[in-house]
């Protein structure tokens, strides 16, 4: 049995994070995640981050809420290579986005990104 089989079995999980988008997933059998989708401003590709609740958050200058900074980097098959900086505010339990902005790109939901990658794989398919 492999390294990572050992840790799944460990956790009781998945070995791959699987979200359903745009929000929380379960990661391991409990609910620490928050996906996150953009599109880059300059090529366009759909790109996809985890944000890990229990790990990545920092306490805001308020002292009661949240804030994750999430850098996104496409594969660079579109000869790319541009930075989405992605800055979320979560509420005091880390349930809710209060707030979230994207620089270099655009915050997607995770059907556009489903279907922006579709399309993508579409059309290197049929090049």
């Amino acid at each position: 049995m492999g390294f990572l089989a050992n840790l799944k079995g460990m956790f009781g999980g998945k070995s791959r994070a699987q979200g359903s988008g745009g929000g929380r997933s379960s990661f391991g059998g409990n609910d620490r995640s928050h996906w996150v989708y953009a599109r880059c401003r300059r090529c366009g590709e759909p790109l996809r981050g985890r944000v890990d609740l229990l790990n990545e958050p920092s306490q805001d200058d308020d002292g009661e809420t949240w804030i994750v900074r999430k850098s996104l980097s496409g594969s660079g098959k579109n000869l790319c290579f541009q930075t989405i900086e992605v800055t979320l505010h979560f509420d005091a339990k880390k349930a809710n986005v209060l707030r979230a902005e994207a620089a270099g790109g655009e915050l997607i939901t995770p059907e556009e990104y489903q279907a922006l990658l579709s399309q993508s794989q579409n059309q290197a398919h049929s090049a």
